[in-house]
């Protein structure tokens, strides 16, 4: 069974940005609030929130089925207020820009590298412009978002380093479910110059898009879905006080390991700590 949100506030790692180290206990226990918050808000959706480092894994099987299953993968390292937060929010604004009542939040799996089959090959770049708006809005709308719903100061960073866009013109190939035909687009790789003031000229416009009203609009649709989420809570959850005071430890030795991989500590990154 994946791993809830439970588990994971319940089993805190070490993480690169050091947020039990930065952050008082206080602004810990927020933190978890908000990823308590967002787990029945996403229930209250219909949705069933991953909260395991299996989630990349698990995110690309949901991809090979399409929209046969209402899953929101989100956990991707062991960062739980900085990252694990931040991706929780990039989802939800994602959900609002989408209907967050179906899967993939309404947007074809295969995107952004690839288009449905049945759309031209000229109107690829219009089709997957919706789509890198939409992204460009979830990538500069951490701040806000978390300020507005759970008044939360500190930085939150996305899962990547780079937003996830889709730019056809470039050379670089990737490749798409069933259904789907490869794109060949700008990689931020490949075409670092190029991809970057792409990317920049969305966020740019993204930003104008989180207005007093639009961030009331999103508060209230959150909310509603809150209500209905933590009255189907599958049990009770740990005061977020008390799951603040969790000192990071290492995995176990059949823990999947940190670094993402998918192998069990003992055999990765926990075997190297051992040689």
């Amino acid at each position: 069974m994946p791993a809830t949100v439970v588990d994971a506030v319940k089993s805190p790692y070490p993480c690169l940005c050091r947020c039990h180290d930065r952050l008082s206990v206080a602004d810990r226990a927020a933190g978890i609030e908000a990823l308590y918050r967002f787990d029945d808000a996403m229930r209250g959706w219909g949705q069933t929130v991953i909260w395991d480092l299996a989630a990349p894994a698990l995110w690309r099987v949901q991809q090979q089925l399409g929209t046969a299953n209402r899953w929101v993968a989100v956990r991707d390292g062991p960062c739980i207020h900085a990252r694990l937060l931040g991706f929780c929010v990039h989802e939800l604004i994602h959900a609002m820009c989408g209907d967050p009542e179906v899967a993939n939040w309404g947007t074809p799996v295969g995107l952004p590298y690839g288009v449905p089959e049945d759309v031209a090959p000229a109107d690829e770049a219009s089709y997957l412009h919706r789509f890198n708006q939409h992204e460009a809005r979830a990538w500069v709308g951490l701040a806000p978002v978390a300020w507005r719903l759970f008044q939360i100061e500190w930085e939150l960073l996305p899962a990547r380093e780079v937003g996830t866009y889709g730019f056809p013109g470039g050379n670089a190939l990737v490749d798409v479910p069933p259904g789907y035909r490869r794109v060949a687009h700008f990689d931020h790789v490949a075409h670092p110059r190029r991809y970057l003031a792409l990317a920049r000229a969305l966020e740019d416009e993204a930003r104008g898009w989180f207005t007093d009203a639009r961030l009331d609009e999103i508060a209230a649709r959150f909310e509603a879905a809150e209500a209905v989420g933590r009255a189907r809570r599958p049990c009770a959850f740990p005061a977020p006080r008390e799951a603040a005071r969790l000192r990071p430890r290492l995995p176990g030795r059949n823990d999947l390991c940190l670094c993402g991989s998918m192998r069990k500590w003992k055999q990765c990154c926990g075997a190297r700590l051992t040689e």
